[in-house]
């Protein structure tokens, strides 16, 4: 056996988890996320036993500490596990040792996460120790105490980084943007909740030199964003979310050339952009939402995924608007959920547009009942198309 996934198997206890690794000496992957009876003891037997390991995930396994780390991946006179290339430690005890202890032992490490762990610990990098730079495409740091001295090390020691999450980190400050700059990989940044990094002008400068590297960005929970600049800065981008984001600026990107000037949607302008996450948006009251939405949404034709649920004052006429401005032939999931001026007819005209779409959410929309929930499902059967309607 090769790949065992045992996530959230919260029944076993660490008696049976002690003899899979012996038991397995070929294994190359092993999710043992959730099982919350995984120890120390669990990850030195398969340091011993397992020697072909690729992919370890121990996710919210509380019990594993430094000392499991060293136990997997022993030390010079007694080399252990050396082929990680994937490795999940998030919500467990591990400090800044072992978080060392795995850099530099596994020459071909690719993916860390390492979210929600050294709580309360100052989170030091010494690149000192290091006799190369790291393989290192992923890292995930959301909610540790890292600061910008660790992402400086971080980015020195990882060249060819690829994705970069440190959210809710508020430790970290604009100046971390600086050295992220220099990164020339990176093509996924996630810093949503931080609260020392503002749009105005940290992000817009980072922006205006690494934008358009950049094909996801999650800046969810900032404020005072404005959709123009990520329509100029980010033209590559696929992915970006923008949850709970306040004082929302929907404008029209501007775009001139030698030739002409034009005025484009966010869609328009980031025209591989697939994925976009607004829930919960604020925008400011300088303009009508129908303007601010209409900036991002309309004449678009590459959404696939579009999340606008609980956006305040989201209304039937808005819907509508969006529906007979944007060709909506690849939309495969739409989220209106907790949009409470929304009724049961711009729904049926959105399912009867989006012949491909397979998610729709509509829970906790005040002005559509269960029957109207019913009566869009059959409607749905009627024309040949089975979307999964959630509504609660």
């Amino acid at each position: 056996m090769a790949q065992l996934s045992l996530k959230n198997c919260s029944r076993l206890r660490t008696k049976a988890l002690q003899k899979l690794p012996v038991n397995l000496p070929f294994l190359q992957v092993i999710d043992l996320s959730g099982c919350m009876a995984c120890t120390d003891e669990v990850l030195n037997l398969l340091g011993s036993s397992c020697p072909e390991l690729r992919v370890l995930k121990v996710e919210s396994c509380s019990l594993v500490t430094d000392t499991g780390v060293d136990g997997l991946c022993g030390d010079n006179g007694n080399p252990k596990c050396r082929k990680l290339r994937e490795v999940n430690l998030t919500s467990t005890g591990i400090t800044s040792h072992g978080i060392q202890k795995i850099l530099v032992s596994q020459p071909d490490l690719q993916k860390i996460s390492l979210a929600m762990t050294v709580s309360g610990e100052a989170f030091k990098l010494s690149s000192g120790c290091l006799s190369r730079s790291l393989k290192l495409s992923l890292v995930d740091l959301s909610y540790t105490s890292i600061t910008d001295t660790f992402i400086l090390s971080l980015c020195e020691i990882c060249p060819v980084l690829c994705e970069l999450t440190f959210n809710s980190c508020s430790s970290v400050t604009a100046v971390s943007l600086q050295y992220i700059a220099s990164l020339m990989h990176l093509r996924a940044l996630s810093i949503a909740d931080n609260k020392a990094i503002k749009f105005h002008p940290h992000l817009v400068q980072f922006l205006a030199k690494s934008g358009n590297s950049l094909q996801m960005l999650n800046i969810s929970g900032m404020e005072n964003v404005d959709t123009e600049v990520l329509g100029r800065c980010c033209k590559s981008l696929k992915c970006l979310i923008m949850a709970d984001c306040r004082n929302v600026i929907g404008s029209c990107t501007h775009v001139s050339t030698d030739q002409e000037s034009k005025t484009l949607t966010l869609g328009q302008a980031c025209p591989n952009l697939n994925t976009l996450n607004l829930h919960n948006c604020h925008f400011t009251q300088h303009k009508p939402l129908a303007e601010h939405l209409t900036a991002i949404l309309c004449n678009s034709a590459g959404f696939q995924e579009l999340d606008l649920s609980g956006i305040e004052h989201l209304s039937d006429e808005i819907i509508a608007q969006f529906i007979q401005s944007s060709i909506l032939s690849k939309l495969r999931s739409i989220n209106i959920s907790w949009c409470c001026e929304i009724s049961v007819e711009p729904v049926g005209l959105l399912l009867e547009t989006c012949k491909g779409l397979t998610q729709l959410n509509l829970s906790h929309c005040q002005n559509i009942s269960l029957r109207d929930a019913e009566h869009l499902r059959k409607m749905s059967r009627d024309n040949c198309h089975k979307p999964h309607i959630t509504w609660v």
